[in-house]
């Protein structure tokens, strides 16, 4: 399915202009925070001021595109495996976007898709990243596929990835149960491609938020600053009274008596458990966690994001 022409464009699907649009909300975000200006090199993120600014500060695994010059032979001699020498004036950390574009997030009652709401989102944290001087990437997931891009401080990096948000909001996923892409299975990958010390931003509705994925999201918080972004529709909180509902999940049908109070408490209390479990979630992993809504305004999420310091 790919929905026609431009009807619909920032309200059911993205476009490439409005995602770099987002580069100026980006920058309100960076003005109305508490962030200095970057050097090409280093990012925000320098834990000491050094006279010279290239004082050794710490050896990480290797990653591709490491100056071969700044090998730690010593450590890596002791370890078995590549390090690279850190110094203060290149102190970074990589910012991981994992967008869920799986079909559930191509739905909304009011405002904009869920998928749009995420696809903007990650538009203006990786335009903030790459104004940071931070490398930026992104894992985007639907119903049956796992797409990556590594972290790179690159601008034609962060115009592959909007390209391809835009694109794939273009196209919702189509039903196929058996090859659903699971929360536990991509989660399990992201780990593989942080690295010790990234920030990683969890964009979804955390559909399927099983035990298994549990696990795997507290794995992947030992050696993450993690931020949990929840975007959420009006409708899924709390079911309007007194009318009859058709609703789908693309392949059954079923109709809702939401007149019936015992239909609509337990529809709340459905959504009530699953966002308390989420806040559980977020609390044993030291994550951030923030609630965003379809009907949101701009000036809502930014308000929202300028809240956790992101």
């Amino acid at each position: 399915m790919m929905f026609p022409n431009n009807a619909g464009a920032g309200l059911v699907f993205s476009t490439l202009d409005g995602l770099l649009s987002q580069q100026q909300a980006a920058r309100l975000l960076m003005r109305k925070g508490h962030y200095r200006k970057a050097s090409k090199q280093s990012g925000n993120h320098q834990v000491r001021q050094l006279g010279r600014g290239m004082e050794f500060a710490e050896s990480r695994p290797y990653s591709p595109g490491d100056d071969i010059r700044s090998m730690d032979w010593k450590v890596t001699a002791r370890t078995g495996e590549p390090h690279t020498k850190l110094f203060e004036e290149e102190r970074e950390r990589p910012v991981l976007l994992w967008c869920d574009l799986r079909l559930a997030m191509f739905f909304a009652t009011r405002g904009q898709f869920k998928s749009v709401v995420l696809t903007e989102l990650a538009a203006l944290l990786s335009w903030k990243s790459w104004l940071s001087g931070d490398r930026v990437g992104a894992v985007v997931i639907s119903a049956s596929s796992h797409h990556e891009m590594r972290p790179a401080r690159s601008k034609s990096k962060v115009l592959q990835l909007l390209q391809y948000l835009a694109d794939a909001s273009m196209h919702p996923p189509a039903v196929d149960t058996e090859s659903s892409v699971t929360l536990a299975d991509s989660w399990k990958r992201l780990r593989r491609v942080l690295s010790p010390g990234s920030q990683a931003i969890l964009l979804s509705d955390f559909r399927g938020l099983d035990d298994d994925a549990e696990r795997q999201l507290r794995r992947l918080a030992r050696h993450t600053d993690l931020t949990l972004i929840a975007i959420t529709d009006p409708f899924e909180h709390q079911l309007p009274e007194r009318t009859q509902l058709k609703v789908s999940n693309g392949l059954q049908f079923l109709r809702l008596n939401t007149a019936q109070s015992v239909v609509r408490n337990d529809y709340r209390n459905k959504h009530l458990n699953h966002a308390k479990k989420l806040q559980q979630l977020a609390t044993q992993c030291h994550a951030r966690l923030i609630d965003i809504s379809t009907s949101d305004d701009e000036a809502l999420r930014l308000a929202k994001l300028r809240g956790v310091g992101l």
